[in-house]
This record gives C-alpha cells, structure tokens and sequence, in this order.
C-alpha cells in the first residue's frame, strides 16, 4: 500500500538558502530515480525562503526506510544544511482508515 507524506523542514542556523535549494534539488533528482519513490518534490516557502516542504509518496513504509540508506540520501544529511520540523503521514480520502 502506497505511502505519502509531507516533511516540513528549514534550514540550519547560518546555512544559506541558495546552497540549500542547490542540495535539496539534487537529493530530488536522485530520489525520483529511486525503485520505491513515486513521488518526491521539494517546494521553498515563497514568503520564508528558509522554509521548505516535501511532498512524498513511496511504495510502501518500507521503500521509505531504504531511501535513508542510499549513499545520495546519506551525502545530504550529513551536509546538515536543514532539519526536520514537522513530518504528517496522509491517508487518500478514499481509503479506509481501520
């Protein structure tokens, strides 16, 4: 069963935003290449360029899991360019929640 989620997230204290959108646009062509991914977009917040938003969808939880494990994945979190704010896992309106 698919997956989808949102990560909101902002850069690090003195992190600049156009290096951040440099790395954040290649970790999304990278992810976008990955077997489980079926939807990876990342938009910057128009008013707060330090703000940024991820739109997921993935195979499974699992497909999710082993996009933490690809070396491009690795390579951006350890720049520690942003952090994570808030994550909200999403269920479609037209699946049961039981």
């Amino acid at each position: 069963m698919p997956h989808h989620l949102t990560a909101h997230i902002r850069t690090t204290e003195g992190s600049d935003p156009d290096s951040v959108r440099r790395e954040l646009a290649q970790l999304q062509a990278d992810t976008q290449k990955e077997a489980g991914c079926l939807t990876f977009q990342i938009f910057q917040d128009a008013a707060n360029p330090t703000h940024f938003v991820l739109w997921e969808s993935w195979t499974s939880p699992d497909a999710l899991d082993q996009h933490f494990e690809h070396e491009h994945t690795q390579r951006y979190m350890a720049l520690n360019l942003t952090q994570v704010e808030k994550i909200v896992v999403h269920t479609p309106v037209n699946q049961s929640t039981s």
